[in-house]
């Protein structure tokens, strides 16, 4: 559920990839997502163009589970301030989402023990209703630890990790 009402307790955060289907600002071909904080959550809102529709004029249920894995996604990288993977997630669609309307997607923290956390994500349609939860199992990574998968070139590597912890 959406934590907070007031909107200056929500503070944009950094874009870290610029080329991702999720979040990137240069990918004119994904989702765009952008992410705010409160603290305790992560959320994103947006509008889901006709471009990406499954059946009818109804968002693409792929699509749907894109916009919930990111924004999971965030709100482990962002709330544990670690590297994170999605090791596994689990969508419920409780109620048709449409092409072309505002929605928006809150990312919590259930759980945190050593490298893992769990946590939930919940998508809102224009009206307040929910419209789709997400569970998913997250490995949380270090620097150090991250840099070994070879996933993203060192340079990219220090920037993430300097926008994570808020020092850059």
């Amino acid at each position: 559920m959406i934590n907070a009402t007031n909107d200056d307790a929500w503070k944009p955060l950094p874009r870290l990839d610029k080329d991702c289907f999720g979040c990137g600002s240069e990918n004119h071909s994904g989702l765009q997502m952008t992410f705010e904080t409160n603290g305790s959550q992560v959320r994103s809102r947006l509008t889901v163009s006709s471009r990406f529709r499954g059946w009818s004029k109804l968002v693409h249920g792929g699509v749907i589970s894109t916009i919930l894995d990111e924004t999971m996604s965030w709100a482990a990288i962002i709330l544990t301030k670690r590297f994170i993977l999605t090791k596994k997630m689990t969508i419920e669609f409780q109620r048709p989402i449409y092409v072309e309307s505002a929605l928006c997607g809150i990312g919590s923290i259930k759980e945190k023990t050593g490298r893992k956390a769990i946590v939930t994500g919940e998508l809102f349609d224009d009206q307040g209703r929910l419209c789709a939860t997400a569970e998913g199992a997250f490995v949380l990574f270090t620097k150090d630890q991250f840099a070994k998968l070879d996933i993203l070139q060192a340079e990219y590597l220090e920037t993430m990790a300097a926008d994570m912890d808020g020092t850059k």
